[in-house]
Parts: C-alpha cells; structure tokens; sequence
C-alpha cells in the first residue's frame, strides 16, 4: 500500500474546507501542459476547484481551473502541484515526499 488511508482521509477534507484554492505548478506539469497547447509560467497561478482519491494507483488528485481554459479539464497529483505555504502546507508537503519515495521503491 502506498498511501497511509487515515492521512489521505485528514488531508482531503482539509484541503476541501479550503476550497478553491490558489497553487503553482511544477516545471513537469507545466511541460506536460504544454503539450495539450495550455501555456503557463512557474510564475501562473493555478486555481484547485477539487479534490479526489483516484486509490491507491493515483492517490490524491485536483482538478485545476486554469486562467482562460475553460474548455480544457485538468486533473492531476497533488504531487505536481507547489501550495503556498499556510496551515496545511506541510500536509501536503509530508504526503508528497512520503509518495513519491514509496513509488521511486516500487520501481
């Protein structure tokens, strides 16, 4: 098991009390992005309208609502995702770094 359910669940709900929230990118996401012609900068403001578990496989994931791109949908890992930091902040920071290194052992 990747994701610790007791954590996902406490982080979901505050992130969801938080909502909409503004967040950046990281340099991955923004290339990836790119590709589907939706251009940003690590200076771009990303707004989180929603939080989901896709399980275990995707763990937590947002839907971005992005500045003049209401036709594109964009959903994707907390883990590509850079939040300011706040009273949740850390949160996201401990389940970000405790994911990526159990899926860097899964390779």
């Amino acid at each position: 098991m990747i994701d610790n359910p007791k954590q996902v669940e406490v982080l979901m709900r505050k992130l969801k009390e938080r909502l909409p929230l503004l967040i950046k990118t990281t340099q991955a996401l923004i290339k990836q992005l790119s590709f589907n012609n939706i251009n940003i900068t690590p200076d771009t403001y990303i707004e989180v309208i929603d939080v989901i578990y896709t399980g275990d496989e995707g763990g937590i994931c947002c839907a971005l609502k992005i500045k003049d791109q209401d036709e594109n949908a964009v959903i994707t890992s907390l883990t590509h995702l850079n939040f300011p930091p706040s009273p949740v902040s850390l949160e996201v920071r401990d389940y970000q770094t405790k994911r990526i290194k159990k899926l860097a052992r899964q390779r």
